[in-house]
């Protein structure tokens, strides 16, 4: 799941969003500000900060590019 925040709805996006992905079953979920080019990646087991552009490895195997 990649999520890219928009303004005014930071707090959902990076506070409510990941959370109720992970309880949905997805297995890594990436939120992306496009106004500082941080890229948080969070999965059941912790989560990561990143700046963008990084290539983060997903839990499925693939790779993706944010």
């Amino acid at each position: 799941m990649i999520e890219v925040i928009s303004k005014g709805y930071e707090y959902k996006d990076l506070e409510i969003g990941p959370n109720f992905y992970l309880a949905q079953g997805v297995k890594d979920v990436l939120v992306c500000n496009p106004y500082t080019l941080v890229v948080l990646h969070v999965r059941r087991d912790g989560a990561a900060h990143h700046v963008s552009p990084v290539e983060v490895q997903l839990e499925c195997g693939c790779s993706v590019v944010v």
